[in-house]
């Protein structure tokens, strides 16, 4: 993952504004009259400033319909987050002198019908680990990301939590506080009550700005997958509607409300580029496409959107 808010390139906004409206096909009967149209309309305007050379760009207007199931704010939300989180773990470094570590908790694949259920035997399931007093002693905060995907060739689904954990340094030398992954997969089976679960994936989280930011921060379910078929998008829309698929514990629920007062901006880095033109991309419906139109800064424009701190970072 590399920190690119300025590299928001309408070759990635082209084709997920397609898959938006694949997407609208499996959802519109769920939408009100209102809802359809802000889903399917989403995104056909943007606004981008862009270095003289046209390499650089960065989103400064745009009509999104910010509905989770669509594509194209689900990216959006993703590189915001990705953000978020990558600021909070380096003040927590820093401030706090914690480390981090990186946890999947899943089950066995089950069938369309038991989606939901198992949805919320993982809920109630988390919620029994990280009160037990082994965890409490050693896990000082968390973020917890619901992400659900559907194997074609089986025809199930694997919903899964993708955790951050926030430790002390001394975690990994104290015998009191260190977890081992046998441990960690004795105590998962314990309260989800599946003696058949045969991993749990736990590794130290070597930078802020890596795979495990990526993991937390993405969709919590891939375009391609739900727009598979009607019945599949439907178990995709009725496990995942409503849910808070991200939830924030203990320190880093406490670093998340400073992020977003403001606290943390010292952390963020400044945009280092020059940014010259404003660029206009409509969709074209007919032509399946974005027509772009540059146009050069005011000297008031310039002023106006060069020198901020960057607040996304790219996810794939």
């Amino acid at each position: 993952m590399v920190k690119k808010n300025q590299d928001e390139f309408i070759g990635k906004l082209q084709p997920k504004k397609k898959h938006n409206l694949e997407i609208y096909e499996f959802i519109v009967n769920k939408l009100s009259e209102s809802g359809r149209e802000l889903f399917k309309s989403c995104s056909t305007f943007n606004q981008f400033i862009t270095t003289r050379d046209k390499e650089k760009k960065k989103l400064i207007n745009s009509n999104p319909c910010k509905n989770r199931f669509c594509p194209i704010c689900a990216w959006r939300k993703a590189r915001k987050d990705a953000m978020k989180i990558s600021i909070m773990m380096e003040a927590i470094r820093l401030e706090e002198k914690k480390d981090f570590l990186f946890l999947t908790l899943t089950t066995p694949n089950i069938k369309a019908d038991a989606v939901k259920s198992e949805i919320d035997r993982f809920n109630k399931a988390f919620n029994k680990l990280f009160k037990r007093r082994r965890i409490e002693r050693s896990i000082k905060g968390y973020i917890r990301k619901l992400e659900m995907t559907y194997n074609k060739q089986r025809d199930d689904y694997n919903p899964h939590f993708h955790v951050l954990l926030c430790v002390n340094k001394s975690y990994f030398t104290d015998k009191r506080y260190y977890i081992p992954q046998k441990e960690w997969l004795g105590m998962w089976r314990d309260v989800t009550g599946l003696q058949e679960i045969t991993q749990v994936h736990i590794q130290k989280v070597e930078t802020t700005r890596g795979d495990a930011v990526a993991e937390i921060a993405k969709y919590s379910a891939k375009d391609y997958e739900m727009a598979v078929s009607q019945e599949v998008f439907d178990v995709f829309y009725s496990a995942l509607k409503g849910r808070q698929l991200i939830v924030y514990g203990g320190l880093l629920k406490e670093y998340a409300l400073k992020y977003e007062s403001g606290e943390l901006d010292k952390y963020k880095g400044k945009d280092q580029n020059q940014y010259f033109y404003k660029l206009i991309a409509m969709w074209n419906k007919d032509l399946m496409k974005f027509e772009q139109e540059y146009q050069e800064l005011t000297d008031f424009e310039r002023e106006k959107y060069n020198g901020h701190l960057i607040d996304e970072m790219e996810v794939e």
